[in-house]
């Protein structure tokens, strides 16, 4: 299965795609702070400008620390369930198995030296708090950087409160409107657009907050800065008046304002907000923007906000062209965002894709809010996504496994997000749209995310006549993966019940072929054998297709297990006759596995080592770290019987870092495990201990298994 390759040392932090403008106090603060203190969190509120300070002190941090600096985007996380599976993915920590999740984060941490950035915390203070604490106590050379709206009250935390920007004459926040308003050229020869007098007036309009500078220098390419100023002053004197006519707070640090960026028609509907003070200049900003929009992407604007991380046109055109954009341009209305900095641009222009900033999203949800779309806008978000995801199932089986492992990937904020509504809004539509998604699942490595939702969906829906059997035999199937084999022998046979209940052929191929594999995993391959012949038999009839590929090379492993070379061989055969036409990759990889397990188990090794060269070569296309962790073991064992005794034992080395990754190794097969215990015991002692520990570190002693991997495969034969 297609899994998240392990982290190299470096991190993950994004390039800056713009110039860091001033911050000098506080880049000195944190730096100094990070160094000092384990725990480092920025507050303040939405377009302070504390991702951006977090990012430059995390880079200038990294070079300091062995595996670098993480990033870990929470802003498009909106379930704290998913918090510790977020983390485990930035870092390509791959176990999968069903251990506790954060139990397998702080063994991972546990000797490695790095910096964590946990960005956008406030909608989860109480879930970071104890993730940062448990993971902090067990890794002695972890650093956390938080950012948030509030602290994470930890005790050993170190809060630094991140203001605004020196509004002074040529100070920060007038570099940074001149950098943005005018990027990579001269500004204006017009006084009358870049009069320093007036920008250094609209910087302290704007009390320095880094959001609003950027928006109003948007603006600033469509109007002068002198009647930005005017319609900005204006607006905070709206807002100095609304808030002296109401009565006193307890708290000075609020004031009330009522939203006066709203149309004449809407504004008497409008209720009074209270809002921290060092906001109003921003929200006015925001809400001047909004203005300055045109109604249509007045709309839009409100309608994206329902995407929680980034987004394509295809996506836009679905969710948001509900009457009266139906007839629009949209393309153009985000071309008319893009220039106002509503909406940031990202990826290349044959695959652009936008996102929204916090802050730009919260306005424009409470403006759908205000329209009374919020529902129907997250559902048709919803519909688009559970189309996606059958999209993916359907063309699973062909030559683009590669793209939809790309593009689920990628769009993965947004099929949680749908997800999610689904678990609050149709428990058939839940259990349709988790089962979808067992090709990634499944194929692509995200067990306990998959598990998570089957058995959320199963929970809610136990017994419909078509979803639920399915639900189970792909939840089995998951479970698999895990090495969780009683709970797949369970799942599967529940989902057969299920399935000869409604009369399910579809589910009654899937539950047969998962309760095979546990039967064969767990050292039972006679029982095994009959389920599988059922189970190909009504898969190939009914469907699903991903079942006819799945059941065949475990069917052959149990062959070899029985050591029925005849019955592997027509396994493998036919494996290879169904994918071969279609370009598929994943399954037929597993082909080239079995074939060279079924050379070792008849005594010639040495013509086992070329079709596994072949199939670890494939999963290494596809980033499939169980599948050459598989592989590996089998390669091993070849190179063993084949009298290769030091690239057995790198290889052993290579293999154990990626089980260390995976979790359980050889999902829990007690026979694959023999197989390794006794080839280690001839390798050490053809090699000698001193010599086998020597090639068992080039094999272990690397940035990442995907790396062992590329070095071994050339010193391999090729078929």
């Amino acid at each position: 299965m297609v899994m998240h390759s392990d982290s190299s040392r470096s991190g993950n932090l994004p390039v800056e795609n713009t110039a860091f403008i001033g911050r000098a106090r506080q880049m000195t603060e944190v730096l100094a702070s990070l160094e000092s203190e384990r725990l480092v969190t920025l507050t303040g509120p939405g377009g302070i400008g504390k991702t951006r300070i977090a990012l430059r002190a995390a880079a200038r941090t990294a070079p300091l620390l062995r595996h670098g600096a993480w990033l870990v985007e929470l802003s498009p996380v909106l379930s704290p369930d998913l918090l510790e599976h977020s983390v485990a993915g930035v870092l390509g920590v791959a176990d999968q198995t069903n251990r506790p999740l954060i139990d397998v984060l702080a063994d991972y941490l546990r000797e490695r030296e790095l910096l964590l950035v946990l960005d956008t915390c406030e909608h989860m203070v109480d879930e970071c708090a104890r993730l940062a604490r448990t993971l902090l106590d067990a890794a002695p050379g972890l650093r956390v950087l938080a950012t948030s709206r509030q602290a994470l009250d930890v005790p050993y935390e170190k809060v630094i409160d991140v203001g605004p920007m020196g509004t002074e004459p040529e100070g920060e926040a007038l570099a940074l409107l001149r950098a943005r308003a005018w990027p990579g050229e001269l500004e204006p020869e017009s006084p009358d657009l870049s009069d320093p007098s007036e920008l250094a007036r609209l910087c302290a309009l704007l009390d320095g907050v880094p959001l609003a500078i950027e928006l109003a220098a948007g603006l600033l390419r469509a109007t002068s800065v002198d009647h930005l100023v005017e319609r900005l002053d204006h607006r905070m004197n709206v807002l100095s008046s609304n808030a002296g006519a109401e009565p006193p707070l307890p708290d000075s640090d609020y004031i009330d304002v009522t939203d006066v960026t709203d149309t004449a028609a809407a504004a008497d509907t409008v209720p009074t907000v209270r809002r921290p003070a060092r906001h109003s200049a921003l929200r006015t900003t925001i809400g001047w923007s909004h203005e300055w929009c045109t109604p249509q992407e007045r709309l839009l604007w409100a309608r994206l906000s329902v995407f929680p991380g980034s987004f394509d046109l295809r996506a836009v055109d679905f969710v948001c062209s509900a009457d009266p954009l139906s007839d629009c341009d949209l393309a153009g209305v985000l071309d008319g965002l893009v220039a106002k900095s509503v909406l940031l641009p990202e990826g290349t222009a044959d695959a652009r894709r936008y996102r929204m900033l916090d802050t730009v999203r919260e306005y424009g949800a409470e403006w759908l809010e205000r329209l009374g779309e919020s529902e129907q806008v997250r559902l048709r978000h919803r519909d688009y996504y559970g189309h996606l995801a059958h999209l993916g199932e359907q063309e699973w089986i062909g030559p683009d496994q590669p793209k939809w492992q790309a593009r689920t990937a990628t769009e993965l904020p947004n099929l949680r997000t749908a997800l999610d509504t689904c678990l609050q809004t149709d428990p058939d539509t839940a259990l349709q749209m988790a089962s979808d998604l067992v090709y990634y699942w499944f194929c692509c490595g995200h067990l306990r995310e998959g598990r998570h939702y089957l058995e959320a969906a199963l929970d809610l829906a136990p017994d419909r006549p078509r979803g639920s059997a399915r639900a189970l035999w792909a939840c089995g199937m998951v479970a698999l993966g895990q090495g969780d084999l009683d709970a797949t022998a369970r799942l599967s046979e529940q989902s057969r019940v299920l399935a000869e209940k409604y009369d399910d052929k579809p589910a009654l191929a899937g539950a047969l072929c998962v309760h095979a594999s546990a039967l064969t995993l767990q050292g039972h391959p006679d029982r095994a054998l009959p389920l599988y012949a059922a189970a190909y038999e009504e898969a190939a009839r009914s469907g699903p297709p991903i079942i006819e590929l799945v059941c065949l090379p475990t069917w052959g492993y149990a062959h070899m297990m029985l050591g029925e070379a005849d019955g592997v061989r027509a396994r493998v055969d036919r494996l290879r006759e169904l994918t071969i036409p279609i370009g598929e990759i994943w399954a037929r990889s597993y082909a080239d596995y079995v074939w060279g397990n079924q050379c070792i188990a008849q005594g010639t090794p040495a013509e086992a080592i070329a079709p596994l060269r072949s199939s670890l070569e494939a999963k290494w296309n596809l980033d499939d770290l169980y599948g050459m962790a598989v592989t590996l073991d089998s390669l091993a064992v070849a190179a063993t019987g084949d009298q290769r005794p030091a690239l057995a034992a790198r290889i052993f080395g290579l293999v154990d870092r990626a089980w260390d990754i995976l979790g359980t190794p050889h999902l829990g097969s007690p026979e694959m495990t023999e197989h390794r215990r006794t080839c280690e015991t001839l390798i050490r002692d053809a090699l000698g201990p001193t010599t086998y520990n020597e090639h068992y570190l080039t094999g272990s002693d690397i940035p990442s298994v995907r790396k062992g991997v590329a070095d071994l495969l050339p010193a391999l034969p090729t078929p």
